[in-house]
C-alpha cells in the first residue's frame, strides 16, 4: 500500500520539517564585555543600613569613642551608642543605629541594629 500526499501534503511537510529543525539551531555565541554592557547587579546592601555581623573585630574590647566611631563605619550605621547588655530592646528601633552591648567593666559584649 503507498501513500500519496500530492502537492499540498509534500509543502505542509517539508513545513514541518523546517520548523522542527529551526528549533535545533545552535545557541548564539557569549559576546565579550564591552562598556555598552551594563554592569551585573550589586548585592550589597543598600546605603544608610546597618550591617552589624561587620563589627566582630570588636568582640570582647573596652568601648571607646574612637573604636564605637570605627564600629559604626564598619557597619555602615548613621549612629552608634552603647547599650547595657542587660538592658531591653529599645522599643524605638532604627534600622540606621548600630547598638554595642557593653557588660558593666565596659567590654562589648556583642551588637545589633536597631
Amino acid at each position: 500500500m503507498r501513500m500519496t500526499f500530492g502537492r499540498p501534503g509534500f509543502l505542509l511537510s517539508v513545513a514541518a520539517l523546517a520548523a522542527v529543525l529551526a528549533g535545533c539551531e545552535a545557541p548564539p555565541k557569549d559576546r565579550p564585555l564591552s562598556p555598552d554592557v551594563p554592569a551585573p547587579p550589586s548585592f550589597a546592601p543598600p546605603p544608610e543600613s546597618c550591617q552589624a555581623p561587620e563589627v566582630r573585630f570588636a568582640l570582647g574590647m573596652q568601648a571607646t569613642r574612637p573604636l564605637l566611631e570605627e564600629m559604626r563605619q564598619r557597619a555602615g550605621a548613621k549612629t552608634a551608642r552603647t547599650v547595657p547588655a542587660t538592658a531591653p530592646a529599645d522599643p524605638v528601633q532604627d534600622a540606621t543605629r548600630l547598638n554595642a552591648q557593653v557588660d558593666p567593666t565596659g567590654r562589648i559584649l556583642g551588637a545589633y541594629c536597631g
